[in-house]
């Protein structure tokens, strides 16, 4: 059985069983009990001398130091018996104490030396697990790096030949005035787009999780949306001052995805609007609005699946994605006819308010 390696020599000296040395401290406490005991008549302190045999025993042989503590309790009695014609009740209760204190030592060395054997074994299995799990780690780490190489070879090859595909489609439309045709070259020209669309989506898809969630201020996200909506003549109101939310670096694309779809879908949209709302103490919804032709009720949980929609529907399901990193989610709660209304729901721990607005908010 191994032991736990401790240094110092004297301690290693008691830290590992040696047949003769106990041997000479047994026939030391023998030759005590004759001398001390039997010649001199002393009957107290040194009988303590027998319990460092018993507790070295109890250390190097488990519960076998029983046997020792029984032979030295047998000892004691049968001198003290010589002695005083009989055998006295302290002599008696000194050898049973000898017996607990053997059986003690010895069970407690014997479970402490099963633990430290059971966590010898765990540790080696977790070293081996370990040394799997980093090659498991490289090899996936290898083939990650080859696949985003591949990807990114692959969608750069894609974008130069949709270029040139919407360069001869353009060529095309400006060569026929047949309504027939144009109606053909313009499908034609709406696949090539979705295509783009896609293939840009595999490129932020691929990057959703890369890199490590961070802070971010909500207010100047939603206020950099302006620029993609001026050249439609629609107004942004942003009303989300100090707020912080902690996200995936992607969630400029959430806000980018959600008024990409309100120009698509909305129709009439004129007015966007970013505000927050206070569901209870464990959530913060922030709350995105237009004022277009909104969503059908039966389409509210349909609009975030892959696929979903007139375009390429992968839109909806980015935002979905991106915001479940952190665990964020979002849902659709308008009224058809009046807008989309979208909350993202924020649980307590990823939102924060800047100092100042915090006390405002008080």
């Amino acid at each position: 059985m191994q032991r736990c390696a401790i240094g110092g020599s004297w301690w290693q000296s008691l830290n590992t069983p040696r047949p003769y040395a106990f041997a000479l401290l047994i026939l030391a406490g023998i030759l005590l009990e004759f001398v001390v005991h039997f010649w001199f008549g002393i009957a107290v302190v040194y009988t303590h001398f027998y319990y460092l045999i018993i507790v070295l025993a109890g250390l190097w042989y488990g519960k076998r130091a029983v046997l020792i503590a029984l032979f030295f309790g047998a000892l004691h009695m049968a001198d003290t018996f010589l002695v005083t014609g009989t055998i006295t009740p302290d002599a008696l209760i000194r050898a049973c104490m000898f017996m607990i204190v053997a059986l003690i030592v010895g069970m407690t060395a014997e479970q402490s030396y099963c633990y430290r054997d059971q966590l010898i074994a765990r540790n080696r299995e977790l070293e081996e697990a370990n040394t799997r799990l980093e090659s498991t780690q490289y090899a996936f780490l290898t083939a990650n790096k080859k696949l985003k190489l591949l990807s990114s070879i692959t969608r750069h090859d894609i974008r130069n030949q949709i270029l040139a595909l919407m360069g001869f489609i353009g060529l095309a439309k400006m060569k026929t005035a047949d309504p027939d045709l144009l109606h053909y070259i313009e499908r034609e020209e709406r696949a090539a787009q979705n295509i783009q669309r896609q293939i840009e989506f595999t490129k932020n898809y691929e990057e959703i999780g890369v890199q490590a969630p961070q802070w971010q201020d909500i207010g100047m996200l939603c206020s950099a949306m302006q620029a993609r909506i001026a050249d439609d003549g629609i107004t942004l109101s942003v009303a989300v001052e100090g707020l912080e939310i902690f996200a995936d670096p992607l969630l400029e694309k959430v806000f980018e995805n959600l008024i990409d779809n309100s120009r698509r879908h909305g129709e009439r949209v004129r007015h966007i609007s970013f505000a927050t709302l206070q569901y209870g103490l464990d959530y913060l919804a922030l709350v995105y609005e237009d004022d277009g032709i909104g969503v059908h009720e039966e389409d509210k949980e349909r609009i975030f699946e892959k696929g979903f929609g007139k375009n390429t529907g992968l839109g909806l399901f980015l935002t979905r994605e991106i915001l479940s990193i952190t665990g964020l989610t979002i849902k659709e709660s308008g009224a058809y006819g009046k807008g989309v209304r979208f909350e993202i729901l924020v649980p307590k721990g990823k939102y924060r308010f800047s100092p100042l607005q915090e006390t405002d908010r008080k």
